[in-house]
């Protein structure tokens, strides 16, 4: 596969990004995407790249690039080759309900601190994500090639509406929480930056509440998380609370030495949408072995009493951090 994908890496550039438009994003930094190409009837090549700097991304305390940037990767290739070679509308919004990945090969995220984090994504898109087929149920799956080694591979499913379907879809149901007891959000406090593996406290995506559970902290003005305005709480901002929460769990439960931990796989399922303006908790419940490395802590997020998303994740120490090496 590497030698194939080596051939065809000199047919994909990686000397300019795609309109931000494609891949839903406002800010030209937020676009991961440089270009894409047909591989026979069913399969796309997509060259990413994450710019070394990023704000959220490089908040990290480990030479290691973080694996969910190249998750966001992968979304974003999903989303340009859709308008790009499948004919889905611009405007069509899209709600992924199952995501799962794995970390192939952790060595290839060992950041060099010369290089961006690049790679190529092989794309297939299911029977149903072709043709004009872009309103029905849709599945991929990718792998992710980091100089020519398989880095991560990543599945999942979900909805792509027209326009006009999912705003009355959404008016509907934002009509019908209106009617809800009120579940504004409490006050809160962020959790340190450093309970969580981060540096910058906007990075911070969890906090507790006068009642000492974990809520999400849903900050708008975030640059990242919040490129551009939502009706909902992004996914992307969801898989930052599935890590950070397993991580907060483990390192409470004796499972972790230090919370600068590696999430090597993920099975997640999101069965709402996450409304910006009312409370969601977080539950967690952390079982594994620490001499063996297998660490999985269980996330629920609730809102509306409701639970709306739920994540199995995997940990793994560094191998740096289990060396003591000064880069942690």
């Amino acid at each position: 596969m590497t030698g194939g994908l080596s051939a065809v890496r000199g047919t994909l550039g990686f000397e300019q990004l795609v309109p931000a438009a494609l891949a839903h994003r406002r800010g030209l930094a937020e676009v991961y995407v440089a270009d894409t190409a047909i591989v026979g009837s069913s399969e796309f090549l997509v060259a990413v790249q994450v710019p070394r700097a990023h704000s959220l991304w490089f908040d990290r305390l480990v030479a290691y690039h973080d694996p969910f940037s190249a998750v966001e990767a992968v979304r974003q290739a999903l989303l340009v080759v859709g308008q790009r070679h499948l004919g889905v509308p611009a405007d069509a919004p899209a709600s992924l309900q199952r995501m799962s990945f794995a970390v192939e090969d952790l060595s290839a995220f060992r950041d060099s601190e010369r290089d961006p984090f690049e790679g190529i994504v092989r794309l297939r898109p299911g029977a149903a994500g072709t043709g004009r087929g872009y309103y029905h149920d849709v599945s991929f799956d990718a792998t992710l090639t980091v100089r020519g080694v398989l880095a991560m591979t990543v599945r999942g499913s979900g909805i792509t509406f027209p326009r006009e379907a999912y705003d009355e879809f959404r008016e509907l149901q934002q009509g019908k929480r209106a009617t809800l007891a009120p579940v504004s959000a409490r006050p809160v406090r962020r959790l340190p930056p450093e309970l969580v593996g981060r540096r910058d406290p906007r990075n911070v995506v969890l906090a507790r509440n006068t009642a000492q559970e974990l809520v999400v902290v849903v900050d708008r003005a975030h640059p990242s998380f919040f490129d551009h305005q939502y009706d909902h709480v992004p996914g992307p901002l969801l898989l930052e609370v599935f890590r950070q929460a397993a991580v907060v769990a483990a390192t409470a439960a004796g499972l972790l030495e230090t919370p600068v931990a590696a999430v090597i796989d993920v099975e997640a399922q999101f069965t709402d949408f996450a409304e910006l303006d009312a409370e969601i908790t977080c539950t967690t419940a952390a079982v594994g072995d620490i001499d063996l490395d297998e660490i999985t802590v269980e996330v629920a997020l609730h809102q509306y009493g409701n639970r709306i998303a739920l994540a199995h994740v995997e940990l793994a120490h560094y191998p740096v951090t289990r060396e003591g090496n000064e880069n942690t």
